[in-house]
């Protein structure tokens, strides 16, 4: 009883939520019904076969979604928390608008659960999961306020593993210096993946200096700017060559994460099927969660005589991601192109901003032409100073705190494409935007 007045509240408040247009009810459905039932999340998941759990500073939500688009390949009917709200609250809340009641009880019909959770919602929330598979991205420094240093968060991981199954398969990053030591914390099975000629060593990603084992490695790699990059996979039990339609080495990790797990998964499946052979669920069909990479189109206000062109999301949110998405989108940008930036300071965006001096701003072409940049968020003149720093002219710098406004100030006359690099919640507050103006659906509309 308990549990059903709980799933009750939390469809109400959902409901209540996208009719009056508040948000998505990815996040207070399960705040308020786990008051009620502070065991909703472990008595639901429990009717769920198979769960995997992905956590890590960067990459939960596309490694979350390519597994999901290889699990619908086998037919299979997948629950996750796609919104990206990745504490107790947001699974409660994905579990909830999924729950159908009846007189017996609560039924949730899904073959596959994928959750992606926060590094320090992992601790709380793994155990009650008890997943067949997890998966270590990465740990860099991010929101210091939230997590502490590093090395605290490794150390609560560590801790957290020593009280998952012993069933349970763990995937770590090979080439990560802190991921890859959490083997020696978990009595069982522990696979390494990572990426030839790179390695994540603390904040960054450099050429690789000490040759590991990994069980799944991404080879040859060729990065082919925004249209994506291609690779070959080493595995156990095969080789296989890899479109990815993403962009950057980042995003070679993840979808080498992906395929590790769904290999894992799907083990009486050849792995060459995902990419390779099948029509609809393949690699070239896969497409980015909203504000990751994610593209759209508009017609530029003031020009009638330019056609919409390809305009990119790229959420920044610490100063290793951050400097990633600079490296990738530098070599193409031109000077009719134009930037704009969002920094906010709220709580999921972490309320210390000082990380964006250490992000690597400098890598933005800043001397070949005058590159036309707006600064918006609760911390835009922050911004607009850190540029300064990195030499962009003062006079290309445009600062608007106002969202809604510097969107459409960067968008007037626009003869390029529009880069637009938000933190967390700026993104959700874009989205709503872009909703508004038409250009876009809701992001909880689509998975």
């Amino acid at each position: 009883m308990k549990s059903q007045l709980a799933i009750t509240l939390g469809k109400a408040i959902c409901f209540a939520s996208r009719f009056f247009n508040i948000g998505g009810g990815s996040a207070a459905p399960g705040l308020f019904a786990l008051r009620i039932d502070p065991e909703l999340v472990e008595g639901l998941i429990k009717k769920i076969p198979t769960n995997v759990v992905i956590t890590g500073t960067n990459g939960k939500t596309t490694t979350a979604r390519l597994i999901a688009h290889f699990a619908r390949a086998h037919n299979l009917k997948v629950i996750r928390n796609h919104t990206g709200s990745n504490l107790e609250r947001g699974i409660a809340s994905t579990l909830i608008q999924n729950s159908r009641l009846h007189l017996e009880g609560v039924n949730l019909n899904f073959d596959l659960g994928i959750w992606e959770l926060d590094e320090a919602a992992f601790n709380l929330v793994a155990p009650k999961v008890k997943p067949d598979v997890v998966i270590f991205l990465n740990v860099f420094r991010d929101q210091l306020d939230r997590y502490g240093e590093v090395d605290s968060v490794v150390k609560r991981w560590c801790e957290t593993l020593k009280a998952l199954p012993k069933t349970t398969k763990v995937l770590v990053n090979g080439d990560d210096s802190n991921t890859s030591k959490l083997d020696k914390c978990f009595p069982g099975k522990v696979l390494k993946f990572g990426v030839k000629d790179y390695q994540i060593s603390g904040e960054s990603i450099s050429p690789k200096r000490v040759k590991k084992k990994l069980d799944y490695e991404a080879k040859d790699i060729k990065l082919r700017n925004l249209a994506g990059s291609s690779f070959t996979l080493y595995t156990p039990y095969s080789i296989l060559h890899t479109n990815l339609p993403l962009p950057g080495v980042y995003h070679i990790y993840d979808a080498v994460a992906a395929l590790a797990c769904s290999s894992i998964l799907f083990s009486d499946t050849p792995i060459h099927r995902y990419t390779n052979t099948l029509k609809t669920f393949t690699l070239k069909t896969f497409s980015p969660a909203f504000g990751r990479v994610e593209k759209f189109t508009f017609k530029p206000q003031g020009l009638n005589t330019f056609k919409p062109q390809d305009n990119y999301i790229f959420l920044i949110k610490n100063p290793a991601g951050t400097t990633q998405v600079f490296e990738t989108i530098a070599p193409q940008l031109k000077s009719s192109d134009r930037l704009l930036l969002a920094l906010n300071d709220n709580l999921a965006d972490g309320t210390d901003v000082s990380w964006i001096w250490d992000a690597q701003f400098e890598k933005l072409p800043t001397t070949n032409y005058q590159l036309l940049t707006t600064c918006s968020g609760t911390r835009a003149y922050d911004l607009a100073n850190r540029l300064k720093y990195a030499e962009f002219d003062p006079k290309t710098i445009n600062t608007e705190p106002n969202l809604e406004k510097a969107f459409k100030q960067a968008r007037k006359d626009l003869k390029g494409r529009l880069f637009i690099l938000p933190t967390y919640t700026a993104m959700l507050e874009l989205q709503k935007i872009l909703v508004k103006m038409g250009i876009k659906k809701h992001y909880w509309a689509s998975d």
